[in-house]
């Protein structure tokens, strides 16, 4: 009898041990879980969209300023700024095509490549806005800028010295595009349209 009394406490201490190897096991599973998960990539679905609404031009769709908002709004500073930098990139790529396409084609096809420019411009507008979570409609977009190097940080790499035919290849690249600029502020006066403002 006594024997018989003693039994269940050895299986009741036991039932514990079981319980804390159970819990154990599912935590581990639980981080393992989280850890393997693949994260989103906010950045690449940002980009794909800016580059999406820069291709397309003109004004971009409601769906298309609203998925942008809803990716930037669960980003952290660093990713925002750094899709910030990746749209100054596509912009500059584009302009610079578009510079490339008006200056190559014959007079009477350049307003129609104009034209697109200025529908790209307001896109490139609507974009930046709404990457900007602090911006009001109508109100003038922050362009992308270069980061400021904070203190404590090492210097830049010096770019290498250029040689006078890449200065002198640079400064017409530079009047090409000042020229394309003009040329974009006429056609949008002649069209009585108003060109987005930047700061």
């Amino acid at each position: 009898m006594a024997s018989s009394r003693r039994s269940p406490p050895a299986a009741a201490s036991r039932r514990p041990i079981w319980l804390i190897v159970a819990i154990i096991a599912l935590l581990l599973a639980a981080i393992g879980t989280w850890l393997l998960w693949p994260r989103e990539d906010k950045l690449a679905a940002v980009s794909e969209l800016q580059r999406q609404v820069l291709a397309a031009g003109g004004t971009p769709s409601r769906g298309d300023i609203a998925r942008v908002m809803q990716t930037v709004d669960r980003m952290d500073r660093r990713e925002v700024w750094a899709a910030y930098r990746a749209a100054g990139e596509q912009w500059k790529r584009i302009k610079q095509e578009a510079i490339e396409a008006y200056f190559d084609a014959e007079p009477q096809q350049r307003p129609p490549l104009l034209d697109q420019q200025i529908e790209r411009l307001v896109a490139y507008h609507d974009l930046l806005l709404a990457m900007n979570p602090n911006a009001r409609p109508g109100s003038p977009a922050f362009l992308p800028r270069e980061r400021r190097r904070r203190r404590g940080e090492p210097d830049p790499e010096p770019e290498p010295e250029k040689t006078a035919a890449e200065i002198e290849a640079e400064q017409a690249r530079r009047e090409l595009a000042e020229r394309f600029d003009e040329a974009i502020e006429a056609r949008a006066r002649a069209r009585g349209i108003a060109l987005p403002a930047f700061r």
